[in-house]
């Protein structure tokens, strides 16, 4: 059976990557992170579609464009051709200078209509075309497309590269197996790695909304940044805060009125049993809090309480 090690090493040979053997198991990991980086930052540039628009003319285009529109009698279904064989910006160029005034601005908003339109199909196409990706995948990736939609000419493209089998028979190894290798070496970057995918999950959105009702300390954007074991930190810490200050409110009402009343009278067991209780119960603040207040009582009162403390000592 092979060992993570070597399951590694024989991976990054598929990427043509040599002299591995010598390698830590670390190393390899870092390796095969950034091996998935480059196909991450490769798969975003449509340098296909850049090459068919500079291999063909901008006029041969434009008059490709222009004679398809000026034999159209249905500018919904021509813009449909259209928009799957040229850019967007060159038909908008061709409606706008070779259409009549009286009807540009009709043509235009039907264009606008279609482009839109085409936009949502060509998304819709790439979100099937990739759901052999784990779910955390599905959502960067997807995220990425959103970011993107007004970028139609990489939309077809990428689309163009997924109908490619080799293409993604590739991108289900490397995604499938970055998936396996964070999730069992790696776990506590799996929130990291997958940024977007666990931001929409309903448990983070949950952590939020229960902290935006208890605490404006933060904003949506910061929570949003957060991990949710921050999250469950953050929430934790605020929680264990009103259990703390609800226990000094108490102590110090609790406290406030017996010390009062031990000021008055003729003996100090009272008060010095008093001291013990707090030193052992009390907190830090809700003390110095009793200490301010008392004195107003009787100025000497952090007097006595030094001498009866010490006494216990």
């Amino acid at each position: 059976m092979q060992s993570n090690k070597q399951r590694l090493i024989e991976q990054l040979k598929n990427h043509g990557l040599e002299n591995l053997n010598n390698l830590s198991e670390e190393a390899l990991l870092e390796q095969f992170k950034k091996t998935t980086m480059q196909w991450s930052k490769s798969i975003a540039e449509y340098n296909l579609g850049i090459k068919k628009i500079q291999n063909t003319s901008l006029e041969i285009i434009d008059s490709k464009i222009k004679a398809k529109i000026e034999q159209t009698d249905n500018f919904y279904s021509t813009f449909n051709e259209l928009l799957v064989k040229y850019p967007y910006n060159n038909i908008h160029d061709v409606v706008v200078n070779f259409i009549s005034a009286d009807l540009v601005e009709k043509v235009l908003l039907i264009l606008e209509i279609k482009y839109r339109e085409y936009q949502e199909i060509i998304i819709e196409m790439i979100e099937k075309k990739i759901n052999f990706m784990p779910k955390e995948e599905i959502a960067s990736f997807m995220s990425f497309i959103e970011r993107n939609r007004n970028e139609v000419e990489l939309l077809k493209d990428i689309l163009n590269q997924l109908e490619n089998n080799k293409i993604s028979s590739n991108i289900d190894k490397i995604t499938n197996i970055k998936k396996y290798i964070i999730s069992e070496f790696m776990p506590q970057d799996l929130e990291k790695n997958y940024k977007q995918f666990f931001n929409n999950s309903q448990d983070k959105q949950d952590l939020i909304k229960r902290l935006r009702e208890i605490s404006s300390a933060y904003s949506t954007k910061q929570l949003d940044d957060m991990t949710k074991e921050d999250l469950v930190d953050i929430l934790t810490s605020i929680q264990q805060k009103e259990v703390n200050d609800k226990k000094d409110k108490d102590d110090f009402e609790k406290y406030f009125e017996l010390f009062k009343r031990a000021l008055y009278e003729d003996n100090n067991d009272l008060f010095d049993s008093l001291v013990v209780q707090v030193l052992g119960s009390v907190s830090k603040e809700c003390l110095n809090n009793l200490k301010i207040h008392l004195k107003k009582e009787d100025a000497l009162f952090e007097h006595k309480f030094q001498n009866a403390q010490k006494s216990l000592e």
